[in-house]
């Protein structure tokens, strides 16, 4: 009798050399190990805590300051995905680093809140661990891949100067710390693009990586479905504020709704240019999406007043016009795929009710997004050609 998959011998391994996961003929291989779900774990509650940082300073600089404690936390799933997306062993020294990444990750997510206050220090410390404990993982790979020098190799290019500049800014305070942190992620934003050439031997697996970019999305959506029940907790029976209530959770049905049919139909990833548009083309959608979910949850609390805050319907509405212009740009970029009119009507929609929508109540503006949500997502139901069955054997992505 065989094994069933979860308790394959591979899976049972206490070590096991680190290979190349497109190359890799282990049962599962093509799917997110339970590592890879339990390290996803802590992003909850690293998203969480940047949502709250959000909700509590709903203005433009609020925004800029969340937007760049946004980007680190990001980078840090992104480089624990990237690295398993080739080399997952799942055998005991790699389940040891990834948890230790998961501990340096639950420090970074306490210290976000007060990362511009008293807690810089300690976010510093904890993201410069999160990035040498990936730097330990490349190590290991090296001694038994010969194609992951290069990947060691670049990864050196950005953590070495980067790395200085973090600890560096420790020694600063103000405009010149949050300015060597800027630098800092600069460099580590640029050199994957930089480098693309010395990525073409180690491909990025074509079905497991939109898998793990899919399943940060819905840790992001989740907070949008948080922002409604925790709003709704003391309604008593507020008939206005249990319409917003089920007007938010509707956006956040069509969002989810939008971005897998998206997900499913649209996503081959073939290339190194596709990776990097596909990769950093999700900042501005999970950006997005906490921003909305903000606002979500703001507008219920809000919706007895005559109208909206600013904040909030920057933060509900801006953030849709985000979402939704990130996703057309992939699907024009990466998927090469034609931008219909409703994706163009959408962003339109979302955009103008930020700017010109001070004077509207909040249940007219939910109105006219959900709209706008529902439009775009029954076109994409009756439009949407017959999905092809992927193959198994469909050619890896190169990066």
């Amino acid at each position: 009798m065989s094994n069933p998959p979860s308790l394959t011998p591979a899976s049972l391994s206490r070590w096991r050399s680190p290979s190349l996961r497109v190359t890799s003929k282990v049962e599962g291989v093509n799917h997110a190990s339970w590592i890879e779900l339990f390290f996803d774990l802590v992003f909850v509650v690293v998203i969480e805590e940047l949502s709250h940082y959000l909700s509590e300073h709903l203005s433009l600089v609020g925004f800029l300051q969340f937007a760049a404690l946004f980007v680190p936390c990001w980078w840090a799933w992104v480089l624990f995905t990237f690295y398993a997306d080739r080399y997952d062993t799942d055998d005991v020294p790699h389940r040891l680093l990834i948890l230790s990444g998961m501990l340096a990750a639950i420090f970074l997510a306490a210290t976000v809140h007060h990362a511009f206050g008293n807690s810089g220090v300690g976010f510093v410390w904890s993201y410069v661990a999160i990035r040498s404990i990936v730097l330990l993982l490349y190590m290991r790979s090296v001694m038994h891949v010969a194609v992951a020098w290069a990947n060691l190799r670049l990864y050196l290019t950005s953590y070495l100067p980067s790395t200085m500049l973090w600890i560096a800014s420790l020694w600063f305070d103000g405009i010149p710390r949050y300015s060597l942190w800027a630098l800092a992620m600069s460099i580590e934003l640029a050199v994957p693009i930089a480098g693309s050439r010395l990525l073409v031997k180690t491909p990025a697996h074509p079905s497991h990586l939109p898998e793990r970019f899919g399943l940060l999305t819905l840790i992001v959506l989740g907070e949008a479905i948080i922002s409604v029940a925790s709003a709704t907790a003391n309604l008593n029976g507020n008939v206005i504020q249990i319409l917003a209530a089920v007007g938010g959770f509707v956006i956040a049905a069509s969002l989810w709704w939008l971005y897998f049919s998206f997900l499913e139909s649209s996503i081959r990833i073939r290339s190194i240019a596709s990776v990097h548009l596909y990769n950093y083309g999700h900042l501005p959608i999970l950006l997005g999406l906490t921003t909305i979910a903000v606002g979500v949850g703001h507008t219920i609390q809000e919706v007895d007043q005559p109208v909206l805050e600013t904040g909030t319907r920057w933060a509900l509405c801006g953030g849709m016009a985000l979402y939704s212009l990130a996703i057309a740009i992939i699907m024009f970029t990466a998927c090469r795929r034609q931008v219909t009119i409703y994706s163009f009507a959408l962003i339109l929609v979302a955009l103008g009710l930020a700017i010109f929508g001070a004077g509207l109540p909040p249940l007219a503006i939910e109105g006219f997004l959900i709209t706008a949500l529902v439009v775009k997502v029954s076109v994409d139901i009756f439009s949407a050609p017959p999905s092809p069955e992927a193959s198994e054997d469909e050619g890896s992505a190169e990066l």
